[in-house]
């Protein structure tokens, strides 16, 4: 059974959406089409990092980069396919519903087209939706190319010297369609949620899927305690005032989504505060990333993570305190997250649709004091939250101090309760049934062990216990790349898939080709039932299949080269054994 995570959040716009795409997409294309005939010169003035100083070293990257693309160009013409008058298949009934139905009955979705109009515009009118029937049409340039070819940053660690402080953390996919669209935001329970877990109170938020701030914090009272703003992309971000000073916010496009699900680019929201009474700087990110998930979007993961980085490098100082928070639509299966390994530690993430939720920070291993989800208050996304510390690292007892300002609520199970009852299972079924949803535990491991297990699994059905709070917190317990991938192991359908958009894989051993496959995550889960497949690949145009081609490999990829119009990837499980080597090369490099 084909099992493919919904976004329902941006289905319920799709009407609206349909309406104005021709009319910014075609707007979209000319400009795209004017760009890419700009001279060298043109295209090294453009590029806003070069100064007087660094003035011929980026001229030669800038030609370097505009020789890549012009690579890239030749390749694109692999990617299309000029569709013939009758030749049939799902884009020729495409077209003819857009001449004979939709442009007859809504003018408007197809802005200068007339029922004469040549046939390529007809089918780049199919192409240029949020699920494309057609191929791009060849004399179209392949999108994507302005989010590609980032270079990764060097960032920094937090100031070792000064005081010590804690930051506690909130990461919230809110579901805004459904909680409050249809809900009517259900008695206000996103923010009794995050009023029900403020001991401490939390320092920064970001929030997902959200429109409307006040409706957020408003119904529980926390307007007056947190500044909150409003981002393009349907994102949302809050700081705590009497802590915390506002010193400069902004937003920045970092992601496309993929031609197979597109909604458009993606960016964050970020803002650099000032603690004041330490003098301490934090940079915060807030992240909504693009679809499909684990590809990266359009441009890929690895360039989606740079992107991101890149914000933090150009915009925060060194010495600040640097934070990532998001859902990214991207788990441990992900070039996204894999990328963001290797500068950033992975805080905390949840168990949503495999790992989604997402805390990084430039901390280590030992300066996350708690992670944990909170529960969901309506959404189909678990909340998220963490305590990191930071500062006066050489001070004697500094964890010590930090847990004792934490003041975390806890409570260990009374016999009798649901808790109990559930630690008891856990103890003596679970734990012998599923041993791989209590890793290092057996049953001879103390009661609180488990409780605490549960406890994160769904913080309503179980308290933190108390018998581990010390030893569980600042220990590193829960987080890191180690539980990322542990996570993903619980992922289902094509949320563990990894996507590889643009991509070709050159694969030794069998292949087999299935007709028809509209969409690559579906390619990935024929592959995953597949018992032998390996790897595949989906393209959006086949000669043999007359249309979009799902090809499943029997064999190990030896190499990839840029394809527009092609995606590939891995199922499952080569995806997790991918995901556990990036995750051991992570923490060998960095000594997490």
């Amino acid at each position: 059974q084909i099992w493919i995570k919904i976004h329902i959040p941006l289905l319920w716009k799709f009407k609206v959406l349909h309406r104005i795409a021709m009319a910014l997409k075609l707007a979209w294309f000319m400009a795209l089409l004017g760009a890419s005939l700009a001279t060298d010169g043109e295209f090294m003035a453009s590029d806003d990092e070069c100064s007087a100083e660094s003035a011929e070293a980026c001229t030669l990257n800038a030609l370097q980069l505009r020789r890549q693309q012009a690579s890239q160009q030749v390749q694109q013409e692999e990617g299309c396919h000029d569709i013939k008058d009758g030749e049939g298949g799902p884009c020729w009934e495409a077209i003819m519903w857009i001449k004979n139905v939709g442009l007859p009955k809504h003018p408007n979705w197809y802005p200068d087209m007339t029922e004469d109009s040549p046939l390529g515009a007809f089918q780049f009118a199919s192409w240029n939706t949020t699920h494309p029937k057609c191929p791009r049409p060849c004399n179209v340039p392949a999108p994507g190319n302005w989010c590609r070819n980032a270079v990764p940053p060097t960032l920094w660690r937090p100031a070792a010297t000064g005081p010590s402080i804690n930051i506690k953390v909130l990461s919230y996919n809110l579901f805004w369609w459904h909680l409050f669209k249809v809900e009517g935001g259900r008695g206000g329970s996103a923010g009794h949620l995050i009023r029900s877990t403020s001991q401490p109170p939390y320092d920064v938020m970001g929030f997902q899927e959200c429109e409307d701030p006040e409706k957020v914090l408003g119904p529980a009272g926390l307007l007056q305690e947190y500044e909150m703003f409003q981002g393009t992309h349907a994102i949302c971000m809050a700081y705590r005032k009497d802590t915390w000073q506002l010193l400069v916010k902004g937003e920045t496009d970092v992601a496309e989504d993929m031609r197979t699900e597109y909604y458009g680019t993606r960016g964050t929201q970020w803002m650099r505060l000032q603690h004041k009474a330490t003098g301490r700087h934090l940079f915060f990110v807030n992240h909504h990333g693009p679809l499909s998930v684990n590809s990266g979007g359009l441009c890929g993961g690895q360039a989606t993570a740079f992107n991101i980085l890149k914000i933090m490098a150009k915009n925060a100082q060194v010495g600040d305190v640097l934070m990532l928070v998001g859902d990214f639509n991207a788990n441990a299966a992900s070039r996204t997250l894999q990328s963001l390994w290797g500068h950033l530690h992975a805080v905390y993430n949840s168990k949503s649709f495999g790992g989604v939720d997402n805390i990084l920070a430039n901390v280590g291993k030992s300066d996350v004091l708690l992670g944990e989800e909170i529960g969901s208050g309506g959404s189909d996304h678990q909340a998220i939250s963490a305590i990191i510390s930071v500062g006066d690292e050489t001070s004697p007892g500094k964890k010590a101090k930090s847990l004792s300002r934490l003041h975390v609520p806890c409570k260990s199970a009374p016999q009798g309760s649901s808790c109990w009852n559930e630690v008891q299972w856990a103890m003596t079924d679970g734990v012998r049934q599923h041993p791989e949803w209590y890793p290092g535990l057996n049953a001879n491991s103390p009661r609180e062990e488990f409780q605490e297990v549960v406890h994160r699994n769904n913080p309503g059905k179980c308290p933190l216990p108390c018998g581990v709070l010390g030893a569980s917190l600042g220990s590193g317990a829960g987080v890191g790349a180690s539980f990322s991938v542990s996570v993903l192991n619980e992922a289902k359908g094509s949320d563990g898939c990894l996507l590889e958009p643009q991509t070709e894989y050159e694969v030794d051993g069998w292949s087999e080709v299935r007709k028809g496959v509209s969409d690559p995550r579906v390619c990935c889960q024929l592959c995953q039932n597949h018992g032998g497949c390996k790897a595949w690949l989906w393209s959006e145009w086949s000669e043999m299949a007359h249309g979009m081609a799902c090809i499943l490999k029997g064999g190990q990829v030896k190499s990839k080269r840029f394809k527009d119009g092609s995606v590939s990837g891995l199922p499952k499980t080569e995806a997790i054994k991918e995901a556990e080597m990036a995750m051991t090369k992570t923490e060998a490099m960095q000594n997490w």
